[in-house]
Order: structure tokens, then sequence, then C-alpha cells
């Protein structure tokens, strides 16, 4: 006599696994621009951009044959030059803005300096087109300029999250420590001193590191009293 013995638990039935998930951030797709960056930024995000609509606007009018070469020239590296020394300065001057409000500027950063390096760029190629290969080389000023744009090569093609995933953090931030060699670069290739040579040189001095340590002290206080602001205007509230 055989005896059947039924299993205690009977086997599930086999279902196929669900897709992994996308995970979209919330932080960025669902909130709209104007709450992602605060006024200020948005007006310092949109003056960068101007210049680089400048430049491709009369790059474009030439290659439809509405303005001459030499008049794309004239005007590109016109538009390219001041505002790009400009957009650096802005750039460099966020790690302390940063500091002294507590408020992260690393977007604003980046965009910035994709601005900066685009300007270079045009800049660069008109002056090339205008002068020669040769004339790059032809001053001192000249060859920190060239110098300058050829070390900013490696941060632009670096500046998405992917190439800090696979440099990793300690060598991508190793690497964008040539920031201080290309301002000292433009410091250089600047004659007149104008306003973006201004704004280098006040970014180079907030990295001193007792200026670093008074603006970091400075955003501390500034945090607190702002949160003690709202408790307080909270309170206030609850008591109506």
């Amino acid at each position: 006599m055989t005896a059947v013995l039924d299993h205690p638990h009977p086997p599930k039935p086999q279902t196929r696994p669900d897709p992994p998930k996308l995970h979209v951030s919330p932080s960025w797709f669902k909130r709209p621009l104007w709450n992602r960056f605060t006024p200020l930024q948005l007006i310092v995000l949109t003056l960068a951009t101007i210049a680089p609509l400048v430049v491709a606007g009369t790059i474009t009018a030439a290659l439809l044959g509405v303005i001459s070469v030499e008049a794309m020239m004239t005007l590109a590296l016109a538009a390219a030059e001041n505002p790009g020394m400009i957009t650096f300065g802005a750039m460099f001057l966020a790690s302390p803005v940063q500091r002294f409000t507590g408020r992260s500027q690393v977007r604003v950063r980046k965009y910035l300096g994709i601005m900066f390096f685009l300007l270079a760029l045009s800049n660069g190629a008109m002056f090339v087109l205008e002068s020669g290969l040769a004339a790059a080389f032809g001053a001192p000023f000249l060859i920190a300029s060239t110098i300058a744009f050829v070390l900013a090569i490696p941060l632009f093609l670096t500046s998405s999250r992917w190439s800090q995933r696979v440099l990793g953090m300690k060598r991508w931030r190793l690497l964008h420590k040539l920031t201080y060699a290309i301002a000292a670069g433009l410091v250089t290739h600047v004659v007149l001193i104008g306003p973006g040579a201004v704004m280098i040189g006040l970014g180079l001095i907030s990295r001193i590191p007792a200026v670093r340590r008074w603006l970091t002290r400075l955003g501390s206080r500034r945090k607190q009293r702002q949160t003690v602001t709202q408790a307080n205007a909270r309170i206030a509230t609850m008591a109506n």
C-alpha cells in the first residue's frame, strides 16, 4: 500500500518580476523652474545666456549670408571676450556665495562654467580665423589665455555627474582644481583691469583660508537668524 503524502506548503505559481522603475527625482521634474532657483540666480543665468545667443546668432547670420565673415568675426569677438571673463568671474564667486548664504550654487556654477567655455571657444576660434594660429602664441598675455582655454577643455568634458561617478569624487575634485590655473591665466590675459578680472580676483581672495572661515561664520550666523525668525513667525501664527 502506497501512502500519498501531500506537500504541507504547495509551491506558489511563479510570476515574472516587475521591471525596475526609473527613479525620477521630484525635486527637479515636479518643481517649477522658479522654485529651483532664487530670483537672483535666475537673473544671473539669464544674463549669462545673452552673450552665447548673440554669438550663435552672429554665426548663423554669416552662414546665411546676411553679414560678411569679417563682420561676424568682429561681432563674435566683441560679444565673447569681456562677457566670457565676467561669466568666469561669476562662476568663481559661486563658492564663496554658497558659504555665505548656505544655499547650494552647484547648478549655477555648472551652468556658468558651460557658458564660459562656449564663449572662450567662440572667442578663440574667431581669433584664429582672423589672425592665424601662430598669433595665439605671439605675446605673453595671448599665451596665458591659450593655456587657460586648453586647461578648460577637460573641465568642460567632465562637467556631468556621469564623469563624477567614473572618476570618483576625489579625482574629479582634484582635476577641477585646474580652475585656479585658469583664473590665473585669465587675469594675466587682461591688460586693462575690467569687471571680469575684478570678480576673478575677489574669487581668489575668498579662497584664502582665513577669508573662507570668515565667510563660513557669517553664513552660519545668517542661517541661525533666519531659523529664529521663521520659528518666531510660526509661533505668532499659531498664537493667532
